[in-house]
Order: C-alpha cells, then structure tokens, then sequence
C-alpha cells in the first residue's frame, strides 16, 4: 500500500514516517505535504491509497479538507493531538483516528482497517451519511449508518438492540437482522447516541433501553434484551439503570 503525509509540523511528519517504516515496512510513503494545498497536488498526482492528515492546520483544517474535496480517491486517518474532533472525523467516514504521540499499536490497526477494506466510499454514500449522522445532541436523528468491511450499513435507531466492544471494533446487534461488525470502537458511537435511548450499562457494553426485556438482580445485575442475549450490567452502572428503568414503569 502506499501513503501520504500531511502535517503542518515537520516533527509530527518525521515521527509518523519512523513509525510506519518500523510497523509496516511494506507501506510505501510517496510524499510528506506540509498543507492540504501540498496535499491535493500530491493526492491528485500520486493516487495513494492513504492519506494521513493531521486535523489543525493552518489555512485549512484537515477536516475542513475532506469535506471540500469530497469523494476522495484514498482512504483517511485522520491524526491531531485534540480528541475532541474525533466524532466529526468518523462522521466523515474516516478509516480511523490516532491521537498525538501516536501509539505503534494503534497505527498498526489503523493500517491493518485499511488493507481490510473492500472498496472506497463513494460520493453517494458520502451524501447519504452526511444526511443521517447529525450532531450528537440532535435528537431528530433516526437511522445510523454503519461503516463496515462490506461498506455502509444505514440501520434505524429504533432497530438496534445493543452494541458490544470489540476492541477498536464494535458489534451491533440489530433487529430482524444479521450482526454487523463495524470498524470504528464503542466510545464513538456512544459520544453520539448517549441522548436516544442509548445507556451505557458496563465497559464492553450500550444497550438501547426500549429493547429490555428482563432485569435480573445481582451485584450489577444482569439484563436480557428482546433478542434474548445477556448482557452484564457493571455495579458502577447499576443505579443509572435502576434510574431509568424506574422512568420507565412510570411512563
């Protein structure tokens, strides 16, 4: 595979470029771009197959830039040293999102998502997922689109029943449906579910709340949701459950 680096600070780009040549020898770095100008010229030349991007730039945000050029012709990992970009970047359909230091680890998946990835998103798709991943406060949204190895899933909110952590990874389980993997990790999508239905009842596991079937008592206790799975409730997580489960006789 073959990358580009985008990074304003000439320290970040020769840190990414250490690490990508220790973790992954066979990726092929086909030019360092100092702005999105640099990169464009370069993406548009080069076609790589990735593009790191670092998000606070001068000028043009790297954000700012895929938005302005979509569809792009390669794969996006976005970097920046400020998390707090990091639900607009998976919106935009990013294969991933290292914070700054990077972690060898972390780029290695981030690799490893994009040597997985059957096709690119295309503009369609790009549109459609713009359309129904609003902000996370909105409480208009009704359907969610799911990025997967397969492509983009779009699953109405109302239709899923829990959603479990699989390391950088998260499984859906859905209603009348299949599971889907999808590559992007729990922590992203509770950022933006956390104001529809959605709690949060242990480290591995959000579950949405009009699926509940069964609350069973113990330490944390134990819920079984209406596709019969079961699934652990933590004692830290025990009393916004009880809370909402509470509110929920009411109604």
């Amino acid at each position: 595979m073959t990358c580009i680096i985008t990074d304003d600070e000439q320290n970040s780009r020769e840190t990414l470029r250490h690490l990508i040549n220790a973790m992954i020898p066979d990726m092929v770095i086909l030019a360092e771009a100092k702005d999105t100008s640099e990169a464009k010229r370069f993406i548009d030349k080069l076609k790589p197959d990735i593009l790191f991007l670092d998000i606070n730039m001068p000028n043009q945000s790297g954000i700012e830039f895929v938005e302005e050029n979509f569809p792009l012709t390669c794969q996006v990992i976005f970097t920046t040293a400020y998390n707090e970009h990091a639900i607009k970047a998976f919106r935009l359909n990013a294969i991933d999102f290292l914070l700054k230091p990077i972690d060898p680890d972390e780029l290695e998946s981030a690799i490893n998502k994009c040597k997985n990835q059957v096709s690119y998103i295309n503009k369609q798709q790009i549109d459609s997922a713009k359309a129904v991943i609003t902000k996370s406060d909105d409480k208009t949204l009704q359907r969610l689109a799911i990025s997967t190895q397969e492509g983009i899933h779009f699953i109405q909110l109302d239709d899923i029943i829990w959603l479990e952590s699989m390391g950088s990874y998260t499984k859906f389980g859905i209603q009348h449906q299949a599971q889907l993997i999808a590559s992007k990790g729990l922590i992203e999508y509770e950022n933006l579910l956390s104001t529809h239905s959605f709690l949060r009842v242990h480290q591995s596991s959000l579950i949405n709340i009009h699926h509940i079937k069964r609350y069973i008592k113990g330490d944390g206790g134990q819920l079984i949701m209406s596709d019969d799975k079961e699934i652990e409730v933590s004692r830290r997580k025990k009393e916004d459950l009880l809370e909402v489960l509470k509110k929920l006789s009411i109604n």
